[in-house]
C-alpha cells in the first residue's frame, strides 16, 4: 500500500505579517502606531504608523514574505496633534 501524504501550505499569522511588515519598514514592532491588519486574496494588509510616517504593507500569507510597500508623511494635523499631546 502506497503511503500518500500531502501537505498543505502553513499560512503566515497576522502577529508574524506584523513583524515581517515592522521589519521591511526598519521598525520594532513595539514602535507601531494605529495598527490595522486586512487579510483578503490570500495577502495580509498591514497598515500603521510611526512618529512621522504612515506604512502600507502587504505581506503573502503563504511565505510571509513582503510584496507590496508604501510610505509616506502623517499629515501634518496628525503630527502636530500628537506634539501637542506629548507636551501636555
Amino acid at each position: 500500500m502506497k503511503n500518500n501524504h500531502y501537505t498543505l501550505p502553513l499560512a503566515v499569522s497576522a502577529d508574524a505579517a506584523v513583524l515581517a511588515a515592522a521589519a521591511y519598514a526598519g521598525l520594532d514592532s513595539r514602535e507601531l502606531g494605529d495598527l490595522s491588519i486586512l487579510r483578503a486574496d490570500g495577502l495580509y494588509e498591514v497598515r500603521f504608523t510611526s512618529d512621522w510616517t504612515q506604512y502600507d504593507c502587504y505581506v503573502d500569507e503563504t511565505d510571509g514574505e513582503v510584496l507590496g510597500f508604501d510610505s509616506r508623511p502623517l499629515p501634518e494635523h496628525v503630527m502636530l496633534g500628537g506634539l501637542s499631546r506629548a507636551s501636555a
